[in-house]
């Protein structure tokens, strides 16, 4: 009875691998090999990242090597052929591997991504982009049809343009319709920003503060963490179409911190929000960026002078190196020689102000790199100008950063870290 059983699940499993494969019971090897081949090449994992597409090719992988080993009627498996196999399950295997560890890194990339100081953010910057997106694409066809109606009809000859980029934005987001503002939800509760003010001890603790003379760290540790890179992959898809792959090392140091010094440093950071807010709205220059500039440097003005009138020190001081001087030099000299002065204190930018800022943003990082790199002194840019104590010191000859010179990057996530 028990063989009987045996016999009728085999057969059963055989009918099976013959379906998984499109084939019908009997199919020869060389039919057995071409739909093999055929499949793989459709669910492989570096081809699909659909999310069944893993199971599948396992599937098709299992019922290919079952059935090549029981071909009815065909002479015995030769001896290439038996290699090629085995070739070709070790290559299986590998990419099975590979892929499964493309799995985990996106899955702690996600993890590290989705946690609220760095998730809310992004998100916030999402809704902000694709609200100015359907606002211009709006304004792109209102105004130049305003224009036209109201002053001088032939403007719509030189405005067309922009009606053109309107349309095919509006029709773009009216594409995207339902998930183009609803790209999630905050993570930071309502309970969690009041919290931000309220200030709670950690109990008894034998460290002492690394921001305040003679005080303990019985409150909420500053934790910074710093990146390496150990290697960077370059896949080409083409002449115009690349990609880069950085293998990173991260250490997160956990600096001790007394209740004073979180008080003061959650201070400077309402010191610095509200300064750039008030020379948003009332600094009397007509520039929106130069007023940004005046209220980020009144602020760190005043929040430097506040810490130390207490002896507080800075929490964000490792972000000052030398890389982001010269940089920031740059930057003001850039943006200098595109704006006009006068009369009195006013300042205004000149139609080549969106040019130039989309330029630093995207090309100065690689420029700054192709041009500092050829010296020796190129990773010393990247270490802070003040002493950050043994740990973080140690950690910066090592050739760790604070964070990845990318385009557009590299100038949010300073700015981020030094307002909160």
């Amino acid at each position: 009875m028990e063989s009987i059983t045996c016999k009728q699940s085999t057969l059963l499993a055989s009918k099976n691998y013959h379906k998984v494969l499109g084939l019908s019971p009997g199919a020869s090897e060389k039919q057995i090999k071409s739909a093999y081949r055929k499949l793989a090449f459709k669910y492989h994992p570096d081809r699909n990242n659909a999310p069944g597409a893993q199971q599948k090719f396992q599937e098709i992988s299992i019922a290919y090597d079952y059935l090549l080993d029981r071909v009815a009627g065909e002479p015995a498996r030769s001896y290439e052929d038996r290699v090629a196999g085995e070739v070709q399950r070790r290559e299986r295997e590998r990419m099975q591997k590979q892929a499964a560890a493309r799995r985990e890194k996106k899955k702690k990339e996600e993890e590290y991504f989705n946690r609220p100081e760095l998730h809310d953010p992004i998100l916030i910057l999402k809704y902000a982009v694709r609200g100015f997106a359907l606002l211009f694409a709006a304004a792109a066809i209102i105004i130049p049809v305003l224009i036209a109606i109201f002053n001088d009809p032939a403007s719509l000859a030189g405005t067309f343009f922009f009606i053109v980029i309107g349309v095919f934005l509006l029709i773009y987001i009216y594409q995207q319709r339902t998930t183009w503002f609803r790209q999630g939800k905050l993570k930071t509760s309502a309970k969690d920003l009041m919290g931000f003010f309220s200030l709670k001890t950690n109990g008894t603790s034998n460290d002492r503060c690394c921001y305040s003379r003679n005080a303990m760290a019985n409150g909420k540790p500053n934790r910074i963490e710093l990146i390496k890179t150990l290697d960077v992959k370059i896949i080409s898809y083409g002449a115009l179409s690349h990609d880069a792959r950085y293998k990173n090392k991260v250490k997160r140091v956990v600096i001790p911190r007394s209740i004073k010094a979180q008080f003061y440093h959650r201070m400077a950071t309402i010191l610095k929000l509200a300064t750039i807010v008030l020379f948003l709205t009332l600094f009397p220059i007509e520039s929106m960026l130069w007023r940004l500039i005046a209220g980020m440097v009144c602020g760190g003005v005043l929040s430097a002078i506040m810490q130390g009138l207490v002896g507080i020190r800075s929490r964000v001081s490792y972000l000052l190196t030398p890389g982001i001087i010269i940089k920031g030099v740059i930057w003001l000299f850039a943006l200098l020689s595109i704006s006009i002065t006068g009369p009195g204190l006013n300042i205004q930018t000149t139609g080549y102000i969106y040019i130039v800022v989309a330029g630093l943003l995207f090309l100065l990082d690689m420029i700054f790199d192709l041009v500092m790199g050829f010296f020796p002194f190129y990773h010393r840019l990247f270490t802070p100008v003040l002493k950050q104590g043994v740990v973080l010191d140690s950690l910066y000859k090592e050739g760790y950063r604070n964070y990845q010179e990318l385009p557009v990057y590299s100038v949010v996530f300073p700015l981020f870290k030094w307002l909160f």
